[in-house]
């Protein structure tokens, strides 16, 4: 072998090495500076989120022949499960006057208010926990979207037997005959599995029970979306299957958001990668990222206390 060709043998594991090394630092650096929550970012967020919806919105809630048979496949599978009980609760709302006021008036108010809410509490109060939950919401919300696009649904009232009790207190005036929570422009009537009524209402309660210091705050927190559940089927406007299909929903998001991933990509590019690199084959500092470890520095002296602590 000739000595270029020793050379080059030798420099190879280190310039994979040195690649690993960039690579780790811009992951630091993306995941710093993106763990900070910036309004600006937020803003970009809700309208590019609300810019997909208007756009599977347009696709979707159109095809009535599909959204009745796979309305009418749910009613069917929840017989055989024995867990129809959506005629039920809605007929003890129309029975019942004061039942059926305040499933409206929960149904059309807290779903945009309690979500608004949370969101601003957590922002204020634990930007790191609003930091992973907002993240939770996004993949949640995206991931409804999907169903709603894939699979259109005709909600209970649109079936004979059920009562639409928002198209009943709509002469109220806070809402259109729809029961729409939002405008009929934005509102896709056959957007019932998952629902993500149900699934912004756990969203809230998984927060407040994460995050709230006081139990009794807690408590009110776990039950928002218990009440959440049976609103939406005394209003007809949901299945129960539509609340298990979004539970199933949240806890991916919950898996890939809460997931250690900071420790799985140090693994995976810093650490295996900083060990090949020997002393005489490792940049210098300034080669590898110009700059970037001085702005960095602070970033990375947390994974050095985490790596400590580890060890410890």
């Amino acid at each position: 072998m000739s000595i270029t060709a020793q050379d080059e043998s030798q420099t190879r594991p280190a310039d994979q090495a040195g690649r690993g090394a960039r690579v780790f630092l811009w992951l630091t650096w993306a995941r710093t500076y993106f763990s900070v929550p910036r309004w600006w970012l937020e803003l970009a967020v809700i309208y590019s989120i609300y810019r997909i919806y208007s756009y599977i919105r347009n696709l979707g809630g159109k095809d009535v022949e599909p959204a009745f048979r796979h309305g009418t496949a749910v009613l069917d599978l929840e017989k055989k499960l024995h867990i129809d009980v959506e005629m039920s609760l809605n007929r003890l709302g129309e029975h019942f006057t004061i039942v059926r006021d305040v499933a409206s008036v929960h149904y059309h108010t807290l779903h945009w208010w309690m979500t608004i809410g949370t969101a601003a509490w957590l922002f204020i109060t634990n930007k790191a926990g609003y930091r992973r939950g907002s993240f939770v919401l996004i993949l949640t919300t995206l991931m409804a979207l999907a169903g709603f696009y894939l699979m259109p649904t005709a909600p209970p009232r649109m079936y004979d037997g059920f009562v639409d009790t928002l198209a009943e207190t709509s002469s109220w005036g806070w809402w259109s005959p729809s029961g729409s929570p939002g405008p009929d422009s934005l509102s896709n009537q056959f957007a019932a599995m998952p629902s993500l009524h149900c699934g912004w209402a756990i969203w809230c309660g998984l927060m407040i029970v994460l995050y709230a210091k006081r139990t009794w705050v807690r408590v009110l927190g776990a039950l928002y979306p218990v009440s959440t559940i049976l609103v939406v089927m005394i209003t007809a406007n949901h299945y129960i299957l539509d609340a298990v299909a979004i539970m199933a929903v949240i806890a991916v998001a919950v898996a890939i958001v809460y997931s250690p991933w900071s420790a799985i990509v140090a693994a995976a590019f810093g650490r295996r990668d900083a060990q090949s690199v020997t002393v005489d084959a490792a940049e210098p500092e300034s080669a590898v990222l110009p700059g970037a470890l001085q702005q960095m520095s602070p970033a990375l002296a947390c994974e050095d206390a985490d790596r400590v602590g580890d060890v410890v």
